[in-house]
């Protein structure tokens, strides 16, 4: 009984424990459907790590590939979840997908939020069973681990098995602001303790890659890591009490992992791989195995790569002619159809990504080249008789089976030959034969390069023997591979066998010696070059077989010349020709140039030799200070002028004239902290040019005082003093223009602003406060010609009525341009900006777009009217319409809903016409105006609107018919007057304007000479008779458009500005609309009456002898010719 009572409960055990394990089976996937990621703020920024998220695929792995659908976030393989991109959590949260695959390749996902810690409605609406939550932490409050120091009070030696410190992981090429906290050490002793490190990143190279506060132990890099460069550093950290030298703990060990980032991509070993196959080869044979390596970490995904084929070309007989392993690399046929005379080439991109074909990439090319097979293997025989030379003996492939059925199975050998051969040519280098010879007789030829093409008969056959013979010695540096075909042909019945290719490949000698790239090779070397300095490289090649003895050149240093101070001076590397200082003593002054005979040697140094000479010139070394040829400088510049030449400062250098050692730079090392200046080295290298970079200031600071430094371009080769100059600049005071302050003022006021109201004051300062000048203003642009300014004061008053919706005036401002000008010999003016902010007015009544339009006269569609307003908002909508007396009994207005748009409609049907309707229209300040548009009424119904008969119609009968009475009467009137001025103008006599018989293209009359010398009040209006004085002429062909009258620049005492004086005028008179010509030709057609002075003729008076017309040189050029004629000048010398 209790035996079966055992046997029971042992299977009960069994049950119970295969359902424990069934309930536990693994399922790839994340650990819960929604994952939340809790962060302190709404800003997160790139590079913030926010946790991580747990998937499995149910097997050993412990790092997978992930992506996410939002590209501001990336998962690295342990499944930390990064800011990839600078993220503002505008809703106090963002949501995305993560994905995964399982070891199947079976896609996972799994839905995550960030959330802002704030946002906690957000986590009430999803399922806590469903959710895991993450916190992350921000850069500011970052935590790192504390590493205490072991406490030896038991012992060190007794517990050093018990302390195993685990490494820290830092991840390479970390991004954000340096240095960042990685770790802290402290020690529990309780007193002032100063930490420290050292080791391979601390005091050992790279230094300072790690350092630490020694305060409170806080261990920080100090720029991101290459895990490629090196991947482990161990520091040693040290705990010392203050005030003492002495050691309170003992050194603690800090090992630091880089952690791989994918930052490299896959490099295939070569950047174009070639192979070549038959064309029978089998599906499923290899071809070729091209190779890629990763510099990421090998073991990581980062560095896992898989090979795909990128493209075919030509993609004929398959798209698919070849297939890769993606993780070997080898390349399989796998595809029938290859040929190669159809298709002798393949060419394929392939391509290597890591992450196990998902990541980074990188391409490469394959060439394959098709090659021809047989039917059957050759066979090899000896010639019958002995007497012959011994060659190879090829039979051409049997038939019998078919050569299609065979064609994969045999390949023929090359036949090699060696070039350069002596002896008796021809010479017999192989046979070819037919097993047909037993049957028939066979005849043999060969054709190709080499046989009858060129280089014609380089091979011979003999036809009835098959033996093929070569004419003359070979060259492999010419042609290497000579590749020809044999042909057997049956006497009397054509073809016996297929052609077969015959291969003749020539087998290399070593007949070139290595040849220099240059006969003589020139460098330099500085005689102070340390040991080991490179100096110049010597480069040979040899033409003979490439990776053979006959082509492996080394160097060697033949001989020396001179050979003091020593006769290994130089040392040659014999493998890459590059030669170096091998011994100290170098003089420029002494041997200031070396010559070395270099032999380059085949056969690794031992057979065929040629010889180069390498001159080396001994260049100077810097060992000589340049100095200045004085102590100090003086010299003066005016103020405000840039890139002036303050003075020139000579130095002397007792180097190699026009060498780096030689040649001198700059430097101004004091006096200059507002870097006013600039000191150039000349063009000779001797001599340093100070300029000033900046304009200075006289008024700030009157004098300058520069300490200017010299070096040479080469640092010193030995320690040497630093020559220095001492240069005090003085600052000559110039007049300096008026300065506004602000450089541009902004104003506002209304439009409406009266005439000679004040509108802002607008002053300058003087700078040039020891000279005490007066300030003076003027109005330099005022383009609408609105404002006055006085020239005592600067205030600025209203000249005429201002207008916001002038085009003058953009985005309701005004700009004008006030000068200021001072009161010296040589005036200056300076220019300050004045923006006027017009204020809106209600000055402009509305008005209505739509003038005409048409409407049916029975159940017409209200017809909408446009309704604008030059004013801004305030002044405009909305807008109310009402209509005259006259009108109101056939047309209805009413505004919209808008207020901007009036609807106008029909009161009752009229009969079809034309209509004028006035409608007044007020704004909402209550500023009308009446606008008359012109209704046409059609007979029609409805909105279609169709007109076929016009007549028009008058809004009120009598007067209509009244006022085309009235303006029948005025045309006639007119008509009348009209007849009358023609007759009076047929009775008075016409001057003309200009002479009938006038060919003057630019001619002026002046029929009046003024009096003679005994008039004393003689008229000088007579001079102006032209167009002023004919009031009946009248300018009628073109009208000037309204144009504000410009502004007229006044004379100014600085004789300096008389040229922008009359450019200025001249183009105030171009845009004044009341000056003439307007385009036209004026007219002086009368000069006045008889003079009672006499003749001015040069005739008359060259006889006078008494007067002194000397005085007219000082009249200037204008009057240089009437200086010549009457002063004995340059005319009288003809």
């Amino acid at each position: 009984m209790g035996t079966i009572w055992l046997t029971v409960c042992g299977i009960l055990i069994i049950i119970f424990q295969a359902s424990h394990v069934a309930c536990y089976t693994c399922a790839p996937g994340f650990d819960s459907d929604i994952i939340t990621f809790k962060v302190p703020g709404e800003q997160l920024r790139q590079g913030m790590r926010l946790g991580k998220v747990n998937f499995t695929d149910c097997t050993d792995r412990t790092t997978f590939l992930f992506s996410t659908d939002d590209d501001h976030f990336m998962v690295q393989i342990d499944g930390t979840l990064v800011v990839k991109r600078q993220v503002l959590l505008h809703e106090g949260h963002r949501d995305f997908f993560i994905h995964s695959w399982d070891s199947q390749g079976h896609k996972l996902t799994v839905s995550v939020m960030v959330l802002h810690q704030d946002g906690h409605h957000l986590e009430n609406q999803i399922p806590q069973n469903h959710r895991t939550e993450v916190d992350s932490e921000t850069a500011a409050d970052q935590h790192v681990s504390v590493l205490h120091f072991p406490k030896s009070d038991e012992g060190l030696r007794r517990r050093k098995r018990e302390w195993i410190l685990p490494p820290i992981n830092i991840m390479e090429n970390t991004r954000g602001q340096f240095p960042q906290k990685i770790t802290q050490v402290r020690s529990d002793e309780a007193k002032k303790i100063h930490y420290s490190i050292s080791g391979s990143g601390a005091d050992q190279p790279p230094v300072g890659l790690f350092i630490m506060d020694k305060d409170s132990g806080i261990l920080y890099i100090t720029q991101a890591l290459d895990r490629e460069s090196q991947a482990t550093y161990t520091l040693l950290a040290h705990a010392v009490e203050e005030g003492s030298s002495a050691t309170l703990e003992n050194v603690l060990e800090v090992r630091i992992n880089v952690v791989d980032q994918n930052d490299n991509k896959p490099v295939f070993t070569n950047d174009t791989f070639a192979g070549d196959f038959a064309e029978n080869s089998p599906i499923g044979f290899e071809v070729i195995k091209v190779e890629a390596t990763d510099a990421d970490d090998p073991g990581t995904d980062n560095a896992d790569i898989r090979y795909r084929i990128v493209s075919q070309e030509p993609q004929e007989p398959s798209a698919s002619m070849f297939v890769i392993d993606p993780v070997t690399g080898g390349i399989r046929v796998d595809a029938d159809g290859l040929d190669r005379e159809k298709y002798p080439q393949y060419t394929l991109v392939v391509e290597a990504a890591d992450m196990g074909g998902v990541g980074l990439t990188g391409n490469t090319k394959v060439i394959l080249s098709v090659t021809q097979s047989k039917d059957n293997a050759p066979d090899f025989i000896r010639p019958a008789t002995a007497d012959d030379q011994h060659v190879p003996v090829i039979n051409f492939p049997k038939s019998d089976e078919g050569l299609r059925r065979r064609k994969r199975g045999w390949v023929i050998p090359e036949i090699s030959v060696l070039e350069n051969a002596r002896g008796k040519f021809p010479q017999k280098i192989t046979q070819i034969r037919s097993d047909g010879d037993k049957e028939k007789k066979i005849y043999y030829s060969i054709t190709g390069p080499g046989a009858d093409l060129p280089p014609v008969k380089l091979f011979t056959i003999d036809r009835d023997t098959g033996v093929l013979y070569v004419t003359q010695p070979l060259d492999r540096e010419k042609q290497a591979v000579y590749v020809f075909k044999a042909h057997a042909v049956a006497e009397g019945s054509g073809q016996a066998e297929q052609p077969m290719d015959i291969i003749v490949k020539v087998s290399d000698q070593n007949d070139n010696h290595p040849v220099f790239s240059q006969s003589t090779y020139l460098g330099e070397v500085a005689e102070a070059s340390p040991l080991g300095h490179e100096v110049i490289q010597v480069n040979a090649t040899d033409l003979d077989e490439p990776d053979n003895l006959n082509s492996i050149i080394r160097y060697s240093i033949v001989s020396q010349d001179p050979k003091e101070p020593s006769d290994k001076m130089f040392v040659i590397n014999e493998v890459t020709g590059m030669i170096r200082v091998n011994s100290g003593g170098l003089d420029r002054e002494i041997l200031p140039q070396y010559t070395l005979v270099v032999r380059a040697a085949d056969g690794e140094g031992k057979w065929l030799s040629t010889e180069a000479k390498v001159i080396l010139k001994v260049t100077d070394s810097n060992d000589n200070a340049p100095v200045f040829t004085q102590s100090s400088y003086e010299a003066s510049v005016p103020e405000n002028k840039v890139d002036a030449v303050v003075i020139k400062m000579e130095v002397t250098d007792g180097d190699e004239p026009n060498s780096p050692a030689w040649n001198s730079k700059f430097k101004i090392i004091l006096g200059d902290p507002g870097n006013f200046f600039t000191v150039e080295t000349g063009p000779n290298k001797q001599e340093g040019i100070l300029k000033t970079v900046k304009g200075l200031d006289f008024e700030r600071s009157s004098k300058h005082t520069l300490v200017v430094t010299v070096e040479n371009e080469v640092p010193f080769a030995v320690p040497l003093p630093t020559s220095t100059a001492t240069v005090v600049v003085t600052v000559l005071d110039v007049n300096e223009p008026p300065i506004f302050n602000p450089q541009e003022k902004q104003v506002s006021q209304p439009e409406d602003l009266a005439v000679k109201s004040h509108v802002t004051d607008y002053t300058a300062s003087d700078p040039d406060t020891a000279r005490k000048q007066k300030v003076m203003y003027r109005m330099i642009s005022d383009p609408a010609g609105w404002l006055n300014v006085d020239s005592e004061n600067g205030r600025i008053t209203v000249k005429s009525k201002m207008d916001r919706e002038s085009p003058f005036v953009k985005d309701n401002r005004y700009m004008a341009l006030i000068g200021a000008y001072d009161n010296d010999e040589l005036p200056a003016t300076g220019t300050g900006t004045l923006f006027i902010q017009l204020e809106d007015v209600n000055d402009h009544a509305p008005s209505i777009v739509e003038r005409d339009f048409r409407i049916c006269n029975k159940k017409p569609a209200p017809q909408t009217l446009t309704v604008v307003d030059k004013d801004g908002p305030g002044f405009s909508a909305p807008y109310r319409v009402s209509i005259p007396s006259s009108g109101k009994s056939n047309w209805t207005a009413t505004m919209d809903s808008n207020k901007t748009s009036i609807k106008l409609g029909l009161a009752l049907e009229l009969e079809p016409g034309v209509y004028k309707v006035m409608l007044r229209v007020a704004d909402v300040g209550g500023l009308d105006q009446d606008s008359t548009v012109q209704a046409t009424v059609c007979d029609c119904t409805g909105e279609d609107v169709e007109c076929q008969d016009m007549r028009a119609a008058a809004v009120s009968g009598l007067p209509f018919i009244l006022g085309i009475l009235g303006g029948i009467l005025l045309l006639l009137m007119l008509a009348l007057l009209l007849i009358l001025f023609a007759r009076r103008r047929r009775t008075e006599k016409k001057e003309l304007l200009l002479e009938d018989d006038d060919i003057r293209d630019d001619i002026y009359y002046y029929d009046e000479e003024g009096g003679g010398e005994d008039d004393q009040d003689f008229d000088l209006s007579v001079l102006h008779r032209g167009l002023d004085n004919r009031p009946e002429v009248f300018r009628n062909d073109v009208i000037p458009n309204f144009m504000p009258a410009p502004q007229y620049r006044p004379r100014p005492a600085n004789p300096d500005e008389i040229g922008n004086f009359i450019d200025d005028n001249l183009k105030a008179a171009d845009n004044d609309p009341t000056a003439p010509p307007y385009d036209s030709l004026l007219v002086f057609d009368y000069e006045g009456g008889g003079s009672d002075a006499g003749s001015l003729s040069s005739l008359n008076s060259a006889s006078s002898g008494d007067q002194d017309y000397n005085c007219l040189n000082e009249w200037g050029p204008r009057f240089k010719k009437l200086a010549d004629m009457y002063g004995g000048g340059e005319d009288d010398m003809l």
